[in-house]
């Protein structure tokens, strides 16, 4: 389920992250979505040269930050818990929120910097407490939730405002009946399947962030054991970033759960086959399915 959650945060943050709002002109928007694309097929050294070259271009524009401080938070939950790296996110994070929060003050209704301040204190909780560093946690997770608030209120008609509510929407009707009273009495309702249809009309948008709520729609219906639903949209993503090892890892997951075994000992072997540096335990974890399947 943490690793469902920390997804979906990504998810709602990219799909702001890559939408222009600053001044810093067609070439960096260029570089960045050249960046980006390298951080989706992880392939997060080339991905790291971008963001740094880009920081330096702009140091007031925080997407790159953004992206940048990503690349160890994914390392950190699917390529094994390192404290070093949590470090490092930890202090890449902040320089992040500094800078977003400053163009939050100039411009209180920036949709991209509340995306990526909810995902960003939603992301150090999660580092934080998963490090045993609980101050920051709570401090972390209570500021985030401030701004998915502030998210709910946005425009209905805004795609990244869709993604946002219906990841929202979905985890509060994941709460358990008997817990639902606290969410009631702090004005928070949610259902799943609203949850749901909501991603699914981001899905089908004509915006960039259709491809990001089929990656959410992919793990949440994983989860509930929709599996053909779940290969529907997370074939589309496959065949988009097909040197994304975590994509191409859960295509094989979803499939060994759909009961097809053969077709998915042979995408365990795309995974091993795969040229990344940063994540072997998916390797491994793949090698060991291949011999138990």
């Amino acid at each position: 389920m943490r690793k469902l959650l920390l997804t979906c945060l990504l998810c709602l943050v990219a799909a702001g992250s890559t939408t222009a709002f600053s001044n810093s002109g067609d070439i960096y928007d260029q570089k960045l979505e050249e960046g980006i694309e390298y951080f989706y097929q992880t392939d997060w050294d080339k991905a790291a040269v971008i963001f740094n070259e880009l920081k330096s271009r702009d140091r007031e524009d925080p997407r790159a930050y953004f992206f940048h401080a990503m690349i160890p938070f994914w390392e950190y939950f699917f390529g094994g818990n390192s404290p070093k790296v949590a470090q490092d996110f930890l202090e890449r994070s902040q320089s992040a929120i500094d800078i977003s929060s400053e163009r939050l003050n100039e411009n209180p209704h920036d949709t991209t910097m509340v995306l990526m301040l909810s995902g960003l204190y939603g992301y150090r909780s999660l580092v934080a407490a998963s490090e045993k560093n609980y101050q920051t946690a709570i401090e972390s997770g209570m500021t985030g939730f401030r701004y998915t608030r502030q998210l709910l209120a946005l425009d209905d008609d805004d795609p990244k405002a869709l993604i946002g509510k219906g990841i929202f929407y979905y985890m509060v009707g994941t709460v358990p009946k008997e817990l639902r009273w606290a969410t009631n009495l702090m004005g928070i309702r949610g259902d799943k399947q609203e949850g749901l249809s909501i991603l699914e009309h981001a899905a089908t948008s004509e915006s960039y962030v259709s491809n990001d709520a089929k990656m959410i729609l992919s793990y949440l219906y994983k989860t509930e054991g929709m599996y053909d639903k779940a290969l529907t949209h997370i074939e589309d993503l496959c065949y988009r970033y097909e040197e994304n090892i975590i994509f191409q890892f859960n295509y094989a997951e979803i499939l060994e759960k759909s009961n097809r075994q053969e077709e998915a000992k042979a995408a365990y072997r795309t995974v091993v086959e795969l040229q990344n540096s940063h994540l072997d335990t998916l390797k491994e974890q793949s090698k060991e399915k291949i011999r138990n399947l």
